[in-house]
């Protein structure tokens, strides 16, 4: 039977960055995340027993390559995992630019596992789907919940998991939308060469422990500014780490409105920048303080605003 699920993308306010396991795509780390209600994937499966090879469209295009060749993957291991014996027409809406820095993919393949699973009568628990999703795409765990998770790195493909914590209510993020256009050099490619720098792979999983640590402590306390504080230091030290293997995802634009983001809580506003492997920022800011900061940055780039979006859900 056909099933179509949608997922939101997740903004990682602790990130993933590198994998201890590339068969099984385990992090090298945990990370912790917060749930957009913007930007979205649905998609649908239909297992027919008449095929010969999973067919996939996205936005109405029939793919081939390497992002087929990638959902094949996933695609093998759910019929491995759950004896599913037929392979499956799966059609995607993506309403979120790819590979543009706004983890795209944690959509992507959090609405896949769903419909996957769902379509044929495999009802998972959530612990469960977010392993499967991981299997796709890291940041997929973490896009099952709504709101705040953290994904547990694990050791094995059961332990390495996301589930959702408590957050903040009157969060908001503010996506400048730098560069729409896909990234030369995808995420899954970036992380692999951390493995060429074990130094630098060491002192990541350091520091990255000891901010999760903090991140975890702030939110407990409910203390908004220690929380924007720690996920613009780690979104720092990931863009830092990022350029040292050879990589660069920021541009000018995004440096400006970096210095903007400075400049603004220097006049008193808590706002704070986080960004992943892209040019695009996002903002962390208060609802009640939108309004105070938006019109500074809409004259630098578009802005998107979003709040706590749901987790995956069948339509």
């Amino acid at each position: 039977m056909k099933k179509t699920a949608k997922a939101h993308v997740n903004i990682a306010l602790i990130k993933y960055w590198g994998k201890k396991d590339k068969k099984w795509n385990l992090p090298l780390t945990s990370s912790l995340s917060f749930t957009v209600d913007k930007f979205y994937t649905k998609t649908s499966v239909e297992y027919k027993p008449l095929l010969t090879e999973d067919h996939l469209y996205i936005d109405d295009k029939f793919i081939t390559g390497p992002e087929l060749e990638r959902v094949k993957t996933f695609m093998d291991m759910v019929r491995h995992l759950y004896n599913i014996p037929y392979f499956a027409e799966i059609i995607s809406y993506n309403y979120v630019p790819k590979k543009a820095g706004i983890a795209s993919s944690s959509s992507a393949f959090a609405a896949l596992a769903l419909a996957a699973t769902e379509s044929y009568d495999i009802h998972l628990e959530p612990k469960a789907l977010s392993a499967l999703a991981r299997f796709g795409s890291g940041s997929a765990a973490r896009s099952i919940y709504d709101g705040f998770s953290i994904w547990h790195e694990g050791y094995d493909h059961i332990t390495s998991f996301a589930e959702p914590i408590k957050g903040f209510s009157d969060m908001a993020m503010l996506i400048c939308m730098v560069d729409q256009r896909e990234k030369k050099i995808d995420s899954r490619s970036a992380m692999n060469v951390l493995e060429e720098f074990p130094e630098l792979k060491s002192d990541w999983i350091s520091k990255t422990n000891m901010l999760l640590n903090d991140m975890v402590f702030a939110i407990n306390q409910v203390d908004f500014e220690a929380m924007g504080k720690t996920a613009e230091l780690h979104a720092t030290l990931m863009h830092e780490l990022i350029s040292k293997t050879g990589v660069k995802y920021l541009n000018e634009t995004s440096h400006e409105i970096l210095d903007l983001t400075k400049w603004l809580r220097s006049q008193g506003h808590k706002v704070y920048a986080t960004m992943d492997a892209g040019p695009n920022v996002k903002i962390i800011v208060k609802k009640e303080n939108i309004k105070d900061v938006i019109s500074y940055y809409e004259k630098i780039c578009h802005v998107v605003v979003c709040y706590e979006g749901k987790g995956v859900h069948l339509l």
